[in-house]
């Protein structure tokens, strides 16, 4: 099935939250009141991988950032106000969410959501030079698509996100410059 990768409007809440549910284990799904204000606050940052009937196969969200040296953990917080951290002027994209419909998982649409978004991103706003994420250490599909679009790992966040069991595991934070 083809799929358009486009902007995302405050009409696709619905299903980007469908995606954020069918993606994300509870504990870390982001609340559809910091997606509705990061759309808001950050629209150049969000983008939909759409198919017919208004059904969304996918979802990256992102704020442009300050290049800093390092990273600073604060600036990572889930359910963050984007307009208090998007800069539009900014350097570095900081990839805040994606996700894949389950359904299409395996067949590379996510790679060219993220490869396409980013892309259409950097050729938008000349002034971005970077691009940092950070990922959980179990999701490896996640990692190899990072990898595999140039993304090294510089970091982590001990204790961000919840595991079964309870344990705590820690964020890895990646860049690409």
């Amino acid at each position: 099935m083809p799929y358009t990768l486009r902007p995302a409007v405050a009409a696709d809440m619905a299903e980007i939250m469908r995606l954020e549910r069918a993606g994300f284990a509870e504990a870390i799904q982001e609340t559809e009141e910091a997606f509705a204000e990061r759309l808001s606050a950050a629209p150049e940052g969000c983008w939909v991988l759409a198919g017919e009937a208004g059904r969304l196969y996918g979802y990256l969200c992102a704020e442009f950032w300050s290049l800093e040296q390092g990273f600073d953990p604060a600036r990572f917080a889930r359910n963050h106000a984007a307009a208090e951290t998007h800069m539009l002027q900014g350097e570095e994209v900081y990839i805040s969410s994606m996700v894949v419909d389950p359904a299409t998982r395996g067949t590379g649409w996510g790679r060219r959501l993220f490869r396409d978004a980013l892309a259409e991103m950097f050729a938008r706003h000349p002034r971005l030079r970077s691009s940092i994420l950070i990922v959980n250490p179990e999701w490896d599909a996640a990692r190899r698509i990072y990898r595999a679009e140039g993304f090294a790992e510089i970091g982590k966040i001990e204790g961000y996100f919840a595991s079964a069991g309870g344990r705590r595991l820690p964020a890895i934070v990646m860049r690409r410059n």
